[in-house]
């Protein structure tokens, strides 16, 4: 039973499939590509987008909160400025009044020197700076904060009080940070981490601790401008890093903070990732499916040619009762009834060459040369070769001492050394260029077809080694059976040399025939290899001895002619 991609051994198949790649699987990957990056690439642009927008979020979360946290400060001093009992700026209910509040402490400072606790842990002063006072005396806040051993920070917010001149009369309040952190975390969505920094880089604020090198990197980025992002890591553990900056100057006198808003990129991507699955197994669903309808559509083109190809083995194996069936419906129908009615005419025509040899084997000589001449004139680059060969051939035999006898089986032998090639057709023997490895095997059948040809005939039964064995090498390179040295029978071996001879000196399609010289130097060189050294030496011998008269090339080709006109 076939497999189902035996198709594929064949060379149309392995095209078909060829096309089938190139024009739905290489587009299909390269749409399906160039898609993934638009989306990969729109998807960044949009997560980065949505990251610039969280870490402003927060950031104007923070800045509202100390917004809030001075509003309560200002009311406080307020409070101060109004009620000026003595005693009542230490009354207990102080705490009381500022319960839930987010402050954790006050500090009231007198004449810039003595200070008071109203509740909470005491306060330091604020900074003692021109820019300080000013911003003070305007009635704006002012925000500063004071490290602690533990790497933590207080935060603190100071404020004149009402009527007084911030020289004289200091309210300074400690910020509750849970109250701003709170409003952080509520405004940090899943899977995002947040950092707040300080305005030298340390961290007041983190829902995870930042590794170092992205800390590093947001230093960086922040000299460049106010806002920026960025990636950071390799592989899995890349993380997309957005900051903002909180402008806290404007309105509490304070170096800017720094919001920093991080998310793996392998979460950021998720969606993409799903995305890219979908596609990718819808890609792949049209590519099978096509690739399901091209393996049908395949294997329709090739089956019948492959029952074609077999029938013309059959064929060319002298097969000519053989019938090919191919129910297709199209072309390849056409093409086997077409297939079949050549087969009936090759069978009559060979039928017809078998009782015309038998016939023409009871005459003369005669009768074969006109024969020998029939079959050269398949192609006109052939014509008279069988007799210049015989002449050659029988010239050798006489040079080696064979009998009258055996220099006749030569001459037979000679006239029908190519008769098989009654079925090489004119377009291969014409051919100018390199024969392909099909039509070659074509040619190479013609000594089993002479022998063919000839077995029925029972007068020629000597000649049929001769006409098998023509084209066998001394070394046992050539065709069709492999033999070497005297296996091959002497009138072969006689026959092989006369036959290549001729064929060098001659012009073919695929080349001009050769010097006299060239020809005998490949005779040499190739004695004991493609030719029996015994049958060289005669030939060289020969040609020796016909030197003398003419030119080497005249000389040569001449006495071929003249060889062949006497036979």
């Amino acid at each position: 039973m076939p497999s189902v991609f035996s198709h594929l051994r064949s060379s149309f198949g392995r095209r078909i499939l060829l096309l089938f790649a190139l024009c739905i699987v290489v587009p299909g990957a390269v749409f399906g590509y160039l898609s993934l990056r638009q989306v990969e690439e729109k998807f960044h642009q949009e997560t980065m987008r949505r990251m610039r927008l969280q870490s402003r979020e927060i950031g104007m979360s923070i800045h509202g909160g100390f917004s809030s946290i001075n509003t309560e400060v200002e009311f406080l001093a307020g409070i101060l400025g109004d009620r000026t009992t003595p005693g009542f700026h230490r009354s207990p209910d102080w705490g009381w009044l500022f319960h839930d509040r987010p402050l954790l402490g006050a500090t009231r400072f007198h004449d810039g020197s003595r200070a008071e606790t109203l509740f909470g842990k005491p306060c330091p002063s604020p900074p003692q700076t021109d820019a300080a006072r000013t911003h003070l005396a305007s009635g704006g806040g002012l925000l500063y904060i004071q490290p602690n051993a533990g790497g933590s920070s207080r935060f603190f917010l100071a404020h004149a009080i009402r009527g007084k001149a911030p020289e004289r009369e200091l309210l300074v309040c400690e910020v509750n940070p849970d109250f701003l952190w709170e409003r952080v975390r509520n405004a940090v969505p899943p899977v995002t981490e947040v950092a707040v920094l300080s305005p030298d880089g340390a961290p007041l604020f983190q829902t995870q601790p930042m590794p170092a090198g992205v800390l590093g990197r947001v230093e960086l980025e922040r000299r460049r401008g106010p806002a920026g992002n960025f990636e950071w890591g390799q592989g899995s553990g890349t993380l997309l890093v957005d900051l903002a900056t909180i402008f806290l100057k404007p309105a509490f006198l304070s170096d800017d903070w720094i919001v920093v808003v991080s998310q793996p990129r392998s979460e950021a991507f998720a969606v993409a990732k799903r995305f890219t699955r979908v596609l990718f197994l819808s890609i792949s669903l049209v590519v099978l499916i096509a690739g399901l309808f091209a393996h049908v559509q395949i294997r329709r083109s090739v089956a019948p040619l492959a029952v074609l190809k077999e029938g013309t083995r059959r064929i060319s194996g002298g097969d000519f009762d053989s019938r090919v069936e191919i129910g297709s419906g199209d072309e390849f129908e056409d093409l086997a009834r077409s297939f079949n009615t050549m087969a009936d005419h090759l069978g009559k025509e060979f039928r017809i060459q078998a009782e015309l040899i038998e016939k023409l084997a009871q005459n003369d000589l005669g009768t074969l040369t006109a024969l020998a001449r029939t079959v050269d004139t398949n192609s006109p680059w052939t014509a008279g070769h069988s007799e210049r060969v015989t002449a050659l051939a029988m010239d050798l035999g006489r040079e080696l001492g064979l009998p009258p006898d055996e220099i006749d089986l030569l001459h037979r032998g000679g006239l029908l050394h190519d008769i098989g090639k009654v079925g090489v057709p004119p377009s291969i023997l014409d051919k100018p260029g390199k024969l392909t490895q099909e039509e070659f095997a074509v040619v190479k059948k013609h000594p089993s077809k002479g022998a063919e040809i000839l077995e029925p005939i029972p007068n020629l039964q000597k000649v049929i080694p001769i006409v098998l064995q023509h084209h066998e090498r001394f070394d046992g390179k050539g065709y069709p059976n492999g033999l070497s040295g005297e296996d091959i029978s002497l009138h072969a071996r006689i026959l092989a040399l006369a036959d290549v001879v001729d064929a060098l000196v001659s012009d073919r399609p695929y080349r001009p025939g050769w010097s006299r010289e060239k020809v005998l130097a490949h005779t040499r060189e190739n004695a004991g290899q493609q030719f029996d050294p015994e049958v060289v030496e005669a030939f060289i011998r020969i040609e020796a001895r016909r030197s003398g008269d003419a030119t080497a090339e005249t000389a040569f080709t001449g006495r071929l002619l003249e060889t062949a006109i006497r036979a």
